[in-house]
């Protein structure tokens, strides 16, 4: 005898969990704000619910707290998918709450509407903890360019000589550290700011030893090191961004997910492409265009490809052309398996 079918839609919050469990027929069999903070409160929730409903469908927003709540339902044996809670619309009718978002989370789930139009790629733990190591990465890249930007503004403010090349190097950061400045309170933001880039240029040398370790053994991310202009950091990238490459239908959903397609308004006979969509992966579109961009300057195929269209195109237009070939390249080559061809890419063979 077939047991009973639950489906379950989860609101999730830092603090809160809003619950609604619907049986088979559609009717409400529990709806339930649970309050928590602390990792062991999250999993007796969870344990509960799989008491409760065995076997159930659970339904969750693709949010950042989601992850531990992800690892407890599939250690108790339930069914989670995580949710792009903007495919489901749930704010246009005026009325969002939380009790109102876990229903219907519920009951899309039920009819199948998540599985055919809002269903949201979960990262294995392995490309969880590999995206948050080149992001973070990124991340410090920026803040130490920022810091970089300010030293030298107070330098330039007091017209004292810079170091030529970088400033976070070990011997022009004795150089700097050696300045004084006529005031001491600059004197003292000064050295608080050399000691903030020291700090930070350690944490990024430290990640990419990390990095280079990791990419060297990755079986995905090796064949991408053979490419023109890619590096440890734009491959580990590509690979840990993209996940599982065969999510995708085809060409043009790899770009979209990546935020290399065009707003699109169209009426009857008339359309009108805009710029970039908003939306898509922020990493991917900043490897790409950093790759695109040593290719367009410096790889005689490339250079040879954007010249016709540099005549025609904006600059910026033909980089995320070129950055749009490039992903999809990648994606037939991890998809394949087949070796990356930058002729074959950009059809100029």
């Amino acid at each position: 005898m077939q047991s009973q079918q639950y489906w379950i839609g989860i609101d999730l919050h830092t603090h809160v969990m809003q619950a609604c469990v619907l049986d088979e027929a559609g009717e409400r069999c529990l709806e339930k704000r649970y309050r928590g903070s602390s990792l062991e409160e999250g999993r007796d929730v969870v344990r509960d619910l799989a008491e409760q409903f065995p076997g159930a469908h659970i339904a969750v927003e693709a949010v950042g707290t989601n992850r531990w709540f992800v690892r407890a339902c599939r250690e108790c044996g339930l069914q989670v998918t995580v949710v792009h809670a903007g495919h489901l619309g749930l704010k246009q009718s005026g009325r969002k709450t939380d009790r109102r978002d876990a229903y219907e989370l519920a009951r899309r789930h039920r009819l199948g509407d998540i599985e055919r139009n809002a269903r949201s790629y979960h990262p294995t733990e392995l490309e969880y903890g590999w995206r948050q190591l080149l992001r973070q990465r990124h991340n410090l890249v920026q803040e130490r360019t920022s810091l970089i930007t300010r030293v030298r503004a107070m330098l330039r403010a007091h017209r004292t000589d810079q170091p030529k090349g970088d400033i976070y190097g070990p011997r022009n950061l004795k150089k700097v550290k050696a300045i004084r400045l006529e005031n001491t309170d600059e004197q003292v933001v000064f050295e608080v700011l050399l000691s903030a880039l020291e700090m930070i240029h350690g944490s990024i040398v430290a990640l990419d030893h990390r990095i280079a370790e990791f990419v060297h053994k990755h079986p995905r991310v090796a064949p991408l090191l053979a490419i023109p202009y890619v590096g440890p950091i734009t491959a580990g990238t590509l690979v840990s961004e993209l996940g599982d490459v065969h999510r995708f239908r085809n060409a043009k959903a790899v770009a979209s997910y990546a935020g290399l397609v065009p707003r699109v308004q169209q009426s009857a006979d008339q359309a009108h492409n805009g710029r970039l969509v908003r939306h898509g992966n922020r990493e991917l579109r900043y490897v790409l265009g950093e790759w695109a961009v040593q290719l367009l300057s410096r790889h005689p195929i490339a250079k040879a490809w954007a010249a016709p269209r540099l005549s025609r195109m904006p600059k910026n237009k033909v980089r995320v052309a070129l950055a749009r070939k490039l992903l999809v390249g990648v994606w037939h080559t991890l998809r394949t398996g087949e070796v990356f061809s930058l002729e074959r890419c950009l059809a100029t063979a």
